[in-house]
């Protein structure tokens, strides 16, 4: 008798710790806690008017029109943004997310009035986020990358005159 309830007392232990584990089920990120980190562009189109897109940048590549192998966005988790440029110098300033995690908001030294993305995809593995310019818009963000289209469009013949859309992929940087 002592031995059968020395085993059903093992039997019920063992039953308790094996069934603990299956309830650690790890807690769903936020959309701010799946932001903080460093990104690296993956991938960088842009329309522009009625042309077709054109893929500015991918990342390995050997034949991209525009190098943004330096360029990097690190989202800390207290809302500050350390970005670096295509030439791999750095600028400081903040980021929010808003309107339900659907848009990003960011400012830093060289857009102080904010620079605001749709975010399309926020995951572990991706942040994709992408602009609609107006050809006509006065914004402060939009003046800053219908200027770059300007000039960068110019040996192509393109002008943010017609409006754009820049779609750009990032993937966090290893």
């Amino acid at each position: 008798m002592k031995k059968a309830l020395l085993l059903l007392l093992m039997g019920t232990t063992l039953f308790v710790s094996c069934s603990k584990d299956d309830d650690d089920t790890p807690a769903v990120k936020t959309k701010a806690e799946l932001i903080a980190r460093t990104w690296e562009v993956q991938t960088g189109i842009i329309t522009v008017g009625a042309y077709p897109a054109i893929t500015g940048y991918t990342k390995g590549a050997t034949t991209n029109p525009l190098d943004m192998s330096k360029f990097r966005l690190e989202f800390k988790s207290n809302g500050d943004l350390v970005q670096s440029g295509l030439d791999g110098t750095s600028s400081t300033g903040k980021w929010a997310l808003s309107e339900n995690d659907t848009k990003l908001t960011l400012t830093s030294t060289q857009l102080p009035s904010g620079d605001s993305w749709k975010v399309d995809n926020l995951t572990e593995q991706n942040l994709d986020i992408s602009r609609d310019i107006a050809g006509n818009s006065t914004a402060p963000g939009d003046l800053y990358w219908k200027n770059l289209i300007d000039n960068y469009g110019k040996p192509l013949n393109i002008s943010s005159k017609d409006g754009a859309k820049i779609v750009v992929k990032t993937i966090p940087v290893k």
